[in-house]
């Protein structure tokens, strides 16, 4: 894909423009033969884009920056204060070489949504180097203004080798005078209409931002409840969700995507079977939400319900108004006093009714076969895990199913968030080098926490929450291609244990960052009511929730590090509430050129749909793989018309099938062990996809039991073979003839597909 200069601009440098466009489809039409092409084309893309930031003369880096920032505070799309660093120091520091560390498809993102335009022209200002620089800067914008220029290094370089990235939302914002650098939103809506309405404002606001909401609505009464102060009935739920969907649609964020939100309710609510049809494509429109996402914030009880096939009670939230902060024994107790009370007559009729768990379990595993919705979130496991517990009840998660914070009627809960690239801390082989991996979590965990102190905040809210929680989420990506380059299958019982030492890894040192940090700036101001005083660490959290519920949870305790130390550390004081949450990473992973968080390659070859466009990808360590065995150029015809799968490949040798299996080759169950090792390292939560071969609901059921039992606190999109794949045409036509099968087989494959939702178009960005 190339990118198209605005009108306005065409008349300053048509004739380089218009020749390097055509030079790049050229070079892309290259790439099925030769993977190599997408450097060459992301080589001419970079040109293509420094002819258009340097007014049609390409300067050197130095020459450029020093132009870039005059024009860009002078134009209004950059923070004034950028002026007082030391701009001779930064030029000097900018490494053009590692622009050569980007992908076309990292370019061509970048260059449509990231690279700072100016206001009025929409032309480009800034280039790849220039935009690292610029978040280095707007990040050190918290330091002390003498140390400002030597941090921007700092980060500038950690950015620029791809080490660690922040969230979409930093990456946009940072050193600009819009500085909302903050990924996640989370809110809960009250039963009142001054509630309801106001939320959409906030909402929107925080939209137009580029933060993503997640928002509890559970509270919302049922329909045909009373309205006393109008002497009325209400209409329900859904055209409350109907609202929000379409205020969510109408905000673009600037042109650069739209905005995004989830909406949570606990599956007791009356109306929880019509929440459940939301996403479907069939039915009355006004009771459909296609661009709200859903998901279900699941207590204990059911699920022990639905094992033991018992009947499951819904409620109006009217009469229940205080399960929406009850969880583990607490919320059990009070529902089944009001299951009693409904029997005995004590509640309205119209505000219960009784169906069997298991067929409402069926419901939602169906609904999530057919539209991928509503995602299944632990509320159990997020509050009883909360190192937060005492500081405030969690009513929901976000976004994207990582964050869990608590929320109230005076807070809304917000987090940044950013991604260590194991890929880029790992030898050819696969090892990794701790020290520098140490290094990278140090760096990160400032950057996170400064983040705080500069977000321009457009919610009073928001901003007390975060201020008294001061909450990070430091994850990771790359940990498929790590696994690929130490020669590891995704679905080996040695690809948990891998995940257990890095997630261990990683929690240590960023808790213990934040330890050093509260020494040098203080704890955050909740830090005496929160589990941390006490000592507790994510890990023993396992034990907690095991006593409460009283079922094992079913993962190993194991442990490498020196805990015990740090456990005295972390009873002296904290900076953060929370410092870690693995975020799904769609979008900084494909600028970092490396598979998304905890994913796997979703093929070994299969078209990438983005907002930005669709590219073909290649899994790069395959191809280095078969080159070395001198199979590529014989192999490439059967593994593109395979679309990736090496077991449908003849010649393919038997270790590199079992080593590079597709998405849904690959058990739920490992998926599930891979999530449950992290998540008992990571404090907040693990955004975990989960693709399946499964052909009816109940087979889906066995993985997200799993995943129950294992203490994970949420899981993300369910994809399911059957819906995200269509069979391939068999009726031949003349002009089909008159070119090679396999050829056939791509085209009709990039047409036929449907684009992978969060995982593979970077929908949710406000998490990656």
């Amino acid at each position: 894909m190339a990118t198209t200069l605005p009108l306005e601009l065409q008349a300053v440098i048509p004739p380089q423009t218009s020749l390097l466009e055509a030079q790049i489809l050229a070079v892309l039409q290259q790439l099925p033969d030769r993977p190599e092409a997408e450097k060459e084309a992301a080589a001419l893309l970079l040109r293509k884009i420094a002819l258009e930031a340097d007014s049609g003369v390409v300067l050197s880096y130095p020459e450029h920056f020093r132009r870039y920032i005059e024009r860009g505070i002078a134009c209004g799309a950059l923070d004034e204060r950028l002026a007082g660093f030391d701009l001779e120091q930064l030029a000097g520091a900018l490494d053009p070489a590692r622009d050569r560390l980007l992908g076309y498809m990292a370019v061509a993102t970048l260059a449509d949504r990231y690279l700072v335009r100016d206001p009025e022209t929409r032309q480009i200002l800034e280039r790849p180097q220039s935009l690292f620089m610029r978040v280095a800067m707007g990040l050190a914008l918290a330091e002390r203004p003498e140390e400002r220029t030597a941090w921007a290094l700092r980060w500038y370089d950690l950015l620029s080798s791809l080490r660690y990235l922040p969230s979409t939302p930093t990456l946009f914002n940072a050193g600009t005078p819009h500085h909302q650098l903050a990924s996640c939103y989370l809110a809960e809506v009250e039963d009142s209409l001054e509630s309801i309405l106001g939320s959409a404002y906030e909402f929107g606001m925080l939209a137009k931002y580029a933060g993503g909401i997640g928002a509890a609505v559970t509270r919302i009464r049922a329909v045909g409840a009373p309205v006393r102060g109008i002497n009325g009935t209400s209409g329900g739920l859904i055209p409350f969700l109907h609202l929000y969907d379409a205020l969510i649609a109408s905000i673009s964020q600037g042109g650069r995507r739209r905005g995004t939100m989830c909406v949570y309710l606990e599956p007791w609510h009356l109306e929880v079977e019509a929440f459940l049809d939301l996403r479907r494509n069939a039915g009355d429109p006004y009771r459909r939400t296609h661009q709200l996402n859903t998901a279900l914030w699941i207590p204990d009880e059911f699920l022990r319900r639905v094992e033991a096939d018992e009947p499951w009670y819904l409620f109006d939230p009217a009469v229940a108004p205080e399960l929406p902060d009850l969880f583990g024994t607490a919320f059990a107790a009070r529902y089944r006093e009001l299951c009693r009370q409904a029997e005995s007559g004590l509640l309205p009729r119209r505000a219960w009714r009784v169906l069997p768990a298991r067929e409402l379990w069926l419901q939602i595993l169906a609904s999530l076969m057919e539209t991928g919705h509503p995602w299944i979130t632990f509320k159990d496991a997020g509050n009883l895990r909360s190192q937060l517990r005492g500081v405030g009840i969690i009513h929901s998660s976000n976004l994207c199913t990582e964050i869990f914070l608590p929320t109230s009627r005076e807070d809304v809960a917000v987090c940044n968030l950013g991604s260590v690239n194991l890929a880029r801390h790992c030898g050819p082989n696969g090892e990794l080098a701790w020290e520098r991996l140490a290094e990278t979590v140090r760096r990160a965990m400032r950057a996170l926490d400064n983040v705080i102190d500069i977000n321009l905040y457009p919610s009073e809210r928001a901003e007390r929450a975060n201020l008294r929680n001061r909450p990070v989420g430091l994850g990771l990506m790359g940990f498929a291609e790590l696994l690929a380059r130490r020669g590891v299958s995704y679905a080996a019982p040695e690809a948990a244990e891998i995940a257990d030492q890095i997630a261990e890894f990683l929690s240590y040192h960023a808790i213990a960052t934040s330890c050093e940090l509260a020494v040098e700036r203080g704890s955050f101001p909740t830090f005496a009511a929160s589990r941390w005083a006490e000592g507790v660490l994510p890990l023993d959290t396992l034990a907690e929730l095991e006593a409460e519920r009283g079922l094992p949870i079913e993962v190993a305790r194991s442990s490498r590090l020196d805990w015990e130390t740090l456990r005295e550390r972390v009873r002296r004081g904290m900076r953060n509430g929370a410092v870690m949450a693995i975020a799904p990473t769609a979008t900084i992973a494909l600028i970092a050129g490396t598979t998304p968080s905890l994913d796997p390659y979703y093929a070994n070859v299969f078209s990438r749909q983005t907002l930005s466009g669709k590219f073909l990808e290649v899994n790069p360590v395959l191809v280095e793989e078969l080159r070395q065995r001198g199979l590529w150029e014989t192999l490439l015809p059967e593994i593109v018309a395979a679309r990736g799968d090496l077991r449908a490949v003849p010649g393919c040798p038997p270790e590199l099938v079992d080593r590079f299996p597709t998405a849904y080759q690959i058990p739920a169950e490992a998926y599930i062990e891979v999530s449950a090792r992290v998540q008992k390292w990571v404090d907040m939560g693990v955004s975990r996809n989960l693709y399946h071969a499964a052909d009816r609901p109940g087979q889906l059921s066995a993985a997200y039991l799993s995943a129950w039992r294992k203490g994970l606190k949420s899981t993300y999109y369910c994809f399911v073979r059957s819906r995200m794949e269509v069979e391939q045409s068999t009726v031949a036509v003349n002009k089909a003839r008159r070119r090679p099968q396999w050829v056939q087989r791509a085209e009709q494959d990039v047409l036929a597909r449907e684009s992978v939702a969060c995982t593979l178009n970077g929908v949710c960005e406000s998490c990656q």
